[in-house]
């Protein structure tokens, strides 16, 4: 065997095994059976011992710890699985995602995002009289350390953890931003607060017919509909236009609260799911919502706003404009596993049916009335926004 094919061999094993060495590390780590007396355990166990044994002997660097590593093993098991939609989080990442359920979060009201080539981290957006926006933190700056440690080698989520957990953590912030043509540093310390999301905001639009935007589907989200709902009506709206374009989705729960406000007594959606069996969600007589309404959506409205848009089209309470959407129709559950492991897993545990039983999985909602975005600007709502002109166009018809 010549030399090159030596190589390629030694890498195609390295490569080829080293989740399974990853996986042996996690069950020595955490001190816990992963598929324990399974086959899967057996095949796992032989062929992590070997790719151990080249990672101990030939990994050239000693810095990397159990616990990441432990950490990513967990990552690849639940990539092996194919789903897009299912992961592993860190403790970090997973309270991140429960944040984001949650509508609300200790934190200084600013958002990050990374490079993916150089690693910096810049600030992209901050809330307005919120801790960051008070302490002088500014769109485009790009913090180099937290607490006196670099952020260089940081992930985002480590980073932000450094931030963000608990009100009153107090984190001196070093940014670099541009003043008068130099580049200069300054220390900034900000006190965490509570931050709640805005999610919904609401209008009236010409001829009495109110507005309704959701940017995504949170526990704070219920509350803040409903007060808009009231608003409006206290305005005297005749109609409502619902907007979920680019809404990418969230609880299920707050959905279907949304939805038993809207709608009279009837079966709303069936989630199939594997472990608990099919569940039928249905709504009161409570309250419900009489005038008409006109949903406006897109191509990137999914999962959760379909379900709103999907029941509503079923139920033939609402009218649906604009372009064809997304097509998410699973179900995903998110797993703690802080008392065992730690971090948690989201798993895809089921599919979702709308009250006429289809299932919109890879197909999407279709508009009943489709029309392409031809604005000249990515904000909504703008003078030229021709979805939301042909919606209220729509209600009008609906009034007549």
């Amino acid at each position: 065997m010549n030399r090159n094919a030596v190589k390629s061999f030694a890498l195609g094993v390295v490569a080829g095994g080293f989740v399974f060495a990853l996986v042996m590390i996690v069950t020595n780590y955490f001190g816990i059976h992963l598929f324990a007396g399974s086959s899967l355990s057996d095949d796992i166990g032989k062929r992590a011992k070997v790719v151990e044994s080249y990672i101990d002997k030939y990994y050239w660097k000693d810095d990397t710890s159990d616990k990441k590593i432990s950490e990513y093993a967990a990552k690849g098991m639940v990539a092996a699985l194919g789903d897009k939609y299912s992961a592993y989080y860190t403790s970090e990442e997973l309270k991140d995602s429960m944040d984001n359920i949650a509508g609300d979060y200790a934190g200084i009201g600013a958002t990050l995002q990374a490079d993916a080539k150089t690693g910096q981290k810049t600030i992209t957006e901050v809330q307005s009289g919120k801790p960051a926006d008070k302490a002088g933190i500014c769109v485009g700056d790009v913090v180099i350390k937290v607490n006196g440690k670099s952020t260089k080698e940081m992930s985002l989520s480590e980073l932000v953890g450094q931030i963000k957990g608990e009100e009153g953590i107090r984190s001196v912030l070093t940014i670099s931003r541009e003043e008068n043509g130099e580049t200069i540093t300054k220390d900034i310390t900000v006190v965490s607060e509570k931050i709640v999301k805005k999610t919904v905001t609401g209008k009236m639009l010409e001829s009495n017919v109110g507005y309704i935007g959701i940017s995504e589907f949170d526990k704070e989200t219920v509350n803040q509909f409903e007060k808009a709902l009231t608003n409006l009506d206290q305005q005297g709206q005749k109609g409502l236009i619902i907007d979920l374009r680019n809404n990418g989705g969230g609880s299920l729960t707050a959905v279907i609260s949304m939805l038993d406000r809207m709608l009279p007594k009837g079966k709303l959606i069936t989630e199939k799911n594997k472990a608990k069996g099919d569940r039928v969600y249905s709504s009161t007589d409570d309250k419900c919502f009489q005038k008409p309404v006109v949903i406006v959506m897109n191509e990137n409205s999914a999962s959760a706003s379909e379900v709103f848009a999907g029941c509503m089209q079923d139920r033939k309470a609402a009218s649906l404009v604009g372009t064809k959407s997304f097509g998410k129709g699973i179900v995903q559950t998110i797993f703690s596993l802080e008392k065992s492991c730690g971090g948690g897993i989201k798993l895809t545990t089921g599919e979702y049916l709308l009250p006429s039983g289809r299932c919109i999985q890879g197909e999407g909602l279709t508009p009943d009335v489709e029309v392409k975005y031809t604005g000249s600007t990515k904000k909504f709502c703008a003078t030229d926004d021709n979805q939301l002109s042909k919606a209220v166009e729509v209600m009008k018809e609906k009034l007549q």
